[in-house]
């Protein structure tokens, strides 16, 4: 594992002294791994829209981490729509617990 140096302002420095029950370390090596995360699924985000063909690492990340470009594309009203009508008509109404095991 590599080390790096991490600079930050003598107020920040005391309040981080403050709390020594904190790995501040683990801290800032989660929030660039997540800010890696996310520079990457804009990367794969921008080749699917442009239509680039993904490389071989490309899908090998994808599948490492669970996420397609197509999980980010919002679901289309009337999809949304259609959904919410079908749980409603399959709802039942009871009034009584009884009602169920009829």
């Amino acid at each position: 594992m590599s080390n790096v140096t991490l600079y930050v302002p003598e107020n920040v420095k005391e309040e981080m002294d403050e709390h020594d029950e904190i790995r501040w370390s683990e801290v800032v090596r989660k929030a660039v791994i997540g800010k890696l995360k996310e520079l990457k699924k804009l990367e794969l985000l921008r080749k699917y829209v442009e239509k680039e063909s993904f490389t071989e690492e490309d899908w090998k990340w994808m599948d490492e981490n669970d996420w397609h470009p197509v999980d980010e594309k919002e679901m289309k009203l009337g999809f949304i729509e259609e959904m919410q009508k079908r749980s409603k008509e399959r709802a039942i109404q009871v009034k009584k617990i009884e009602d169920l095991f009829k």
